[in-house]
């Protein structure tokens, strides 16, 4: 059975085209342009909903206060849409964490020395115990409380995207080829693009696919949005144990995701170390764990030579993977923020305040009827 991407070759060909005509001598000299967009739009805001879906009268106030009206899905894209924006060019270190596979995914067994100066675990950690900080007078300014949201919002959902904790050989996967199916029999056609690509968007946009050839009985939405997707990784993932999911720290859910890059690098039988991937150009490293550098000052690699193939076995079980992730971090985030919000609201009840919202959108309509 041939697994089918209609979703994919329509809106993404073009935009996988153009993502192969980066240059690797680009790619070779700095770390942050090489990460791509984990999870992509529709990932993030699916993200965003289902924490939302979770939040308790606290959070919900909490995350109203400082963001306003639109939901959460909305704050969730804001950090990718501002990639290009020179403002906030310092903040894309944020978006990930990489563990060199000798400190078996434990973020804390990385030396000081060769750990990032920031990460995404700079902010996931650092923003609940700070957002309010300062007694006397707050810390940050609304904006920057705005900002800091919308980051933690997104940089929840980037690190259960398992290629955004790296092995800090591959960028992320970003230097891995890999090649897929598009279309069923004499019409498929062959396409490639990087795995981590592969991961951010197009397999993601294909869950609804995938979930009708695993239930027949399952109703394939008009609209394949945000709500949608949460609607079916929901449904899909009832099973999880919610409890043991929020209560694990952070440094335990890059953990997780580092772990299942067994099944997210298509190594076939042998489970391979990152220096050994051929499909993937990658950093030479002395015994200290520090990249190699040339005579210039630029990091040595070694060169690619093939690509994987993504068989239609290997993305009927990532589809399970990524739903699985999706909704970890959805309750995380949930989790996140409700614990943020009891400590900063000691009493009283959200009910006042949500209701504002309701009678604010009604009144905007209002003002704006053609006839009064």
């Amino acid at each position: 059975m041939n697994f089918y991407f209609p979703y994919l070759s329509q809106r993404l060909e073009k935009y996988l085209i153009n993502l192969k005509k980066i240059t690797t001598s680009v790619l070779a000299t700095t770390l942050v342009s090489s990460m791509a967009l984990a999870w992509g739009d529709l990932g993030h805001q699916t993200v965003g909903e289902i924490a939302q879906r979770n939040l308790n009268s606290k959070g919900k106030r909490l995350v109203e206060e400082i963001l306003g009206h639109g939901p959460m899905a909305e704050a969730a894209t804001f950090p990718d849409l501002v990639r290009s924006d020179e403002d906030y060019k310092e903040f894309a270190s944020f978006h990930f964490v990489e563990i060199d596979p000798r400190y078996d995914g434990s973020y804390r067994k990385i030396p000081s020395a060769l750990r990032e100066k920031i990460d995404a675990n700079s902010l996931i950690s650092g923003i609940p115990a700070k957002l309010f900080a300062g007694k006397s007078a707050p810390k940050f300014s609304k904006n920057q409380r705005m900002d800091l949201m919308r980051y933690l919002i997104h940089l929840v959902g980037d690190v259960h995207q398992p290629l955004h904790v790296g092995n800090g050989y591959d960028r992320g996967a970003n230097w891995c080829n890999v090649k897929y199916a598009v279309g069923k029999g004499d019409k498929a056609q062959i396409k490639s693009t990087n795995l981590h690509s592969f991961w951010d968007s197009a397999l993601v946009e294909e869950i609804f696919y995938a979930q009708k050839e695993k239930d027949p009985k399952y109703k394939m939405p008009g609209w394949k949005g945000f709500k949608e997707l949460a609607d079916l990784i929901i449904a899909d993932q009832k099973e999880l144990n919610t409890k043991a999911i929020v209560s694990a720290p952070a440094v335990e859910w890059y953990k997780e995701s580092q772990a299942l890059h067994s099944k997210v690098y298509i190594d076939g039988a042998n489970e391979l170390h990152p220096s050994q991937r051929e499909y993937c150009m990658r950093l030479t490293k002395d015994a200290n764990g520090k990249p190699v550098l040339d005579e210039k000052g630029i990091s040595v690699t070694v060169k690619a030579t093939g690509a994987a193939e993504a068989t239609p076995a290997y993305m009927k079980e990532v589809s399970e993977i990524i739903k699985g992730q999706i909704m970890k971090a959805g309750l995380r985030l949930a989790h996140v923020i409700n614990t943020i919000a009891q400590a900063h609201y000691k009493g009283g009840s959200a009910t006042e305040y949500q209701s504002k919202k309701v009678k604010e959108l009604a009144d905007l309509i209002k003002e704006f009827e053609n006839r009064k």
